[in-house]
């Protein structure tokens, strides 16, 4: 249940708030508070549903924590949720003095408080108590027993976390217009979930990861860290657009095409499809692109002319599922270029207020230095 307001709300810095998890009916009770903010185009019950949904799914079943703010002095499953949000225990590797090593993070997402206790800084409280929390949360069979770094993905702009230590890293993005037509099916491959867990998460692909990152370290002093772009971050994306399918277009089973490559060219994408509350919210976002890194310009113009390929096929989908554009995060210029070849007026855009890209590094205190490079900043990641 949805605790009552208090007649006498207490002060954002009252010794008698804490940050706790969330009793499961006090998780709902925040769900159905932000669903006002992130329902979209679901009533209520299905958007529990949905997030119920997202929480049986491999990423986030045995890591996904519901935080409240709360009054110490009120009984469980009866506590006014004066601010909420998630943290998402994840995967990442760490590069640095030539070294690389498999460590534990988490991402943070859902961050909430209801526009009636907005200005008393319960938010501002619940980031300040969160941020030292997730340095140990989870950490005891760790080799490492505080975490280095945590992400989330900033709605309001640039400032407002970055007090609390989240730094914003590149936030760009490149969108095309969903399309028709433009290419024959042929000339890429329709990539379905095997094929993503084979061409984007096979052994290959992540040990080519380990060993970019490994030979980094060696030529620069700051760390590197990546979001490790395992199989599991695709489902859950993929729960997602599947939920919205099944319970909002009865038409039409859920999509199976996750993706396109060009087995020639070496290069692949999985993508996933947001369901929004308008037409221009509906968009195929690319998760994450892989490809071998060109060593010339023959081998360059092969990769674009295949990236291109891929983009158009991306916007055949997105016009077949009604959405209304393909984006991806943070093109690198061989991207760029193949974006050129589909449509020249295309932009890149940097992003000053949503989804900004942000990371609390804590290193600097374990002696990996104050500088830290973000490598796959892509789509996949967020949460």
């Amino acid at each position: 249940m949805i605790a009552a307001e208090p007649p006498n709300l207490p002060a954002g810095e009252s010794p008698d708030l804490i940050l706790v998890p969330a009793t499961a009916s006090e998780r709902i009770a925040s769900i159905k508070l932000n669903s006002v903010a992130w329902k979209g185009p679901l009533d209520v019950e299905t958007y529990i549903a949905r997030e119920d949904h997202l929480l049986r799914q491999r990423l986030t079943r045995d890591g996904l924590t519901c935080w409240i703010l709360v009054d110490r002095n009120e009984p469980e499953d009866n506590r006014t949720i004066l601010s909420s949000c998630e943290s998402y225990r994840k995967t990442a590797l760490l590069a640095h003095d030539g070294q690389i090593e498999k460590v534990a993070t988490h991402g943070v997402g859902s961050v909430y408080c209801r526009p009636e206790f907005r200005g008393k800084g319960y938010a501002k409280r619940m980031l300040e108590e969160l941020s030292t929390k997730l340095e140990t949360w989870g950490m005891e069979k760790e080799q490492r027993r505080t975490s280095l770094f945590t992400v989330l993905f900033s709605d309001i702009g640039k400032k407002f976390y970055a007090q609390f230590g989240w730094r914003p890293f590149s936030s760009s993005h490149m969108s095309l217009p969903a399309s028709a037509s433009g290419l024959d099916k042929a000339v890429t491959r329709d990539l379905f979930a095997e094929d993503v867990q084979k061409t984007l998460c096979s052994e290959k692909v992540l040990a080519q990861l380990h060993d970019q990152m490994l030979v980094a370290s060696q030529k620069s002093s700051s760390a590197k860290i990546a979001i490790l772009p395992n199989f599991d971050h695709y489902l859950w994306h993929w729960a997602r657009e599947e939920f919205y399918a099944e319970n909002m277009i009865s038409e039409r089973s859920p999509p199976v095409v996750k993706g396109a490559g060009d087995d020639k060219a070496g290069v692949y994408c999985a993508w996933n499809r947001n369901f929004g509350e308008l037409p221009e919210d509906n968009v195929l976002y690319i998760l994450r692109w892989v490809y071998d890194e060109p060593t010339s310009p023959a081998e360059e113009q092969i990769t674009i002319q295949a990236m291109a390929a891929i983009l158009r096929r991306a916007q055949q989908e997105a016009h077949e599922w009604n959405m209304s554009k393909v984006e991806f995060w943070n093109p690198t210029p061989l991207l760029q270029k193949a974006v050129a070849l589909v449509d020249p007026k295309a932009e890149l855009v940097h992003r000053e207020k949503e989804s900004i890209c942000s990371l609390r590094w804590t290193g600097e205190q374990q002696g990996l230095g104050k500088d830290v490079e973000w490598w796959l900043n892509e789509k996949y990641t967020w949460c």
